[in-house]
């Protein structure tokens, strides 16, 4: 491999540079947002536990009474 010239350099190293400026926001927005919905799962997870839970509640209490 040829060594690179100053000035490929000098290129390359802005081209990264830039490229990196330009990702490290979008890489912290992307955690941000993958975080909450995260949070957002784990609490539509628990209501629906919740709603299952009083159906079966419902369904047993019917049972009793009905038996």
């Amino acid at each position: 491999m040829a060594p690179i010239d100053p000035t490929q350099f000098d290129e390359l190293f802005s081209t990264l540079s830039n490229a990196l400026q330009a990702a490290a926001p979008l890489a912290t927005r992307l955690r941000r947002d993958l975080g909450e919905q995260a949070d957002d799962a784990v609490h539509l997870e628990a209501a629906l536990d919740r709603a299952v839970l009083a159906v079966r509640q419902m369904q047993s209490d019917g049972e009793k009474g009905g038996a």
